[in-house]
């Protein structure tokens, strides 16, 4: 298995490592002892306790590091997250255990991608607006800050005829998803991804590209939401809006059946039944990841502020 074999190498490093440290320290007048550094005063040099004790430090959290990882893939084998794949032979089961770390990379890779910081949610529309809102269609709901600013000016300047034909884009999305991939995975999988990725088509066909980037992104900033399907709804919503790039003239019907191929090829990503992050066509409509009975958690501490998308300012086209 890679792992065993990559951990045999750290570790021979990290013994090099702790032999020069020791002759380093030798020569200084020290000794390193469970990790302490000792002082015995026969000093060649001008080493410092403290400039030994950062270098002790950092071998300590190489060796804590190497052995989390170790058990943390030793605990998936007991728990049968990690098996043989059903392989019958040694190299079998090693190529399964090497698919299952370039897995894993890929997930840790779509995540670090992936991601958008974190923003304040208010309950709109308000007010009068509120109800002539509801009136045209629109359903207040709990969304960010970002989509209030984006949603007030595309009314300024469309009226509240604009905000309904914004809503009907977005119900016309999730219609059409029920009806694909027999409506299997509208929450983390399948149908969830062709939903995405058709909802930012239509919206890049309607008010342009920028502008359907910074309403979908504004849309993942909900403190609420898990980092691992905003990761999965960031990634295909941008499919969708290349789509609907490389297709400008494309009519509904063809956007659809565009966006449903682009699932069945793998051009998306979904959920599966272990909460990784994979190609839409390596996991089977259905065997996605079952958010109704493990939802996922509302307090999110992975929610990282490095990708801050910044004040939304796009015009929406065809206004």
């Amino acid at each position: 298995m890679k792992i065993i074999d990559d951990t045999e190498l750290a570790v021979r490093a990290l013994v090099r490592g702790v032999e020069a440290i020791e002759e380093h320290a030798a020569r200084n007048g020290y000794r390193i002892e469970n990790g302490e550094v000792v002082e015995t005063g026969r000093s060649e040099g001008v080493l410092t306790a403290a400039t030994l004790r950062m270098e002790v430090r950092v071998i300590l959290d190489q060796a804590a590091a190497i052995d989390a990882e170790l058990n943390s893939v030793l605990e998936s084998i007991l728990s049968r997250e990690i098996d043989d794949a059903g392989a019958a032979t040694l190299v079998a089961a090693a190529q399964a255990g090497d698919d299952h770390i370039v897995d894993e990379q890929r997930h840790r890779d779509l995540l670090a991608r992936y991601q958008v910081r974190t923003d304040g949610t208010t309950m709109w529309p308000s007010g009068l607006t509120g109800w002539l809102a509801e009136r045209a269609g629109y359903t207040k709901e709990q969304i960010t800050n970002a989509e209030v600013k984006m949603l007030d000016d595309l009314q300024a300047r469309k009226g509240l005829m604009g905000l309904k034909e914004f809503a009907d884009i977005r119900q016309d999305a999730l219609h059409v998803a029920e009806g694909r991939f027999g409506g299997k995975g509208l929450t983390d999988g399948h149908a969830d991804a062709f939903r995405h990725a058709y909802w930012n088509a239509l919206m890049t066909q309607r008010y342009g590209e920028q502008w359907a980037c910074e309403f979908a992104t504004a849309h993942e900033r909900n403190p609420a939401s898990h980092h691992v399907p905003v990761a999965m709804d960031l990634h295909n919503n941008e499919v969708g809006r290349q789509i609907a790039r490389a297709h400008p003239d494309a009519g509904p019907e063809e956007l659809a059946s565009l966006v449903e191929q682009a699932v069945k090829d793998g051009r998306m990503v979904v959920i599966d039944n272990n909460g990784t992050l994979a190609p839409s066509h390596e996991v089977k409509p259905g065997e996605t990841y079952d958010t109704e009975n493990k939802p996922w958690s509302r307090e999110n501490p992975d929610r990282g502020d490095d990708h801050d998308p910044g004040e939304p300012s796009a015009i929406p086209e065809q206004y």
